[in-house]
């Protein structure tokens, strides 16, 4: 509980530019979890996808756009498989950042991951998601991954309808 809201001020504290705050917030849920873990029969669901996912936040709030795709793929890679609406928020959320900062085949790639996910869910937030998507990448439907991902994304939409 300590490390998860430790991460929640590290995030606030980005948030309204306390790059000290944030930063010594985010050891200490890294430590809190550390903690946790070390003990026997401790049951909490904060884990190292978590802390990554806050620490991506955080870089993001700082300004650092490049870290906080890192940090999120890197909370992608250690999250539990079953997390699947987690998982398509925050891949979404990594291919709007790759977008960004201008890596547009990297965007389609991890908006694919997103789709292979897809149709295991029902997901209203992850429709939302999707319409995004289909609305960032419209000005890029020239680019042959950019045209791939709008057309499977509309077949996958219109059959989970």
């Amino acid at each position: 509980m300590r490390a998860f809201f430790a991460g929640q001020q590290a995030h606030a504290a980005a948030g309204t530019g306390d790059r000290v705050g944030a930063l010594r917030h985010l050891g200490e849920a890294e430590a809190a979890m550390d903690h946790a873990e070390s003990h026997v029969g401790v049951i909490g669901s904060y884990n190292p996808a978590a802390l990554n996912y806050h620490v991506s936040q955080v870089r993001h709030e700082l300004g650092d756009t490049p870290g906080a795709i890192r940090a999120l793929q890197l909370s992608d890679r250690t999250r539990v498989s079953t997390d699947r609406v987690i998982r398509i928020a925050h891949r979404c959320t990594t291919a709007e950042r790759q977008l960004r900062i201008g890596h547009l085949d990297a965007a389609c790639a991890t908006w694919h991951q997103t789709l292979d996910d897809y149709p295991h869910i029902r997901s209203g937030r992850a429709d939302e998601r999707l319409r995004t998507m289909l609305g960032l990448i419209r000005p890029h439907l020239k680019n042959a991954a950019a045209h791939a991902l709008d057309d499977r994304t509309r077949a996958l939409m219109q059959t989970s309808v």
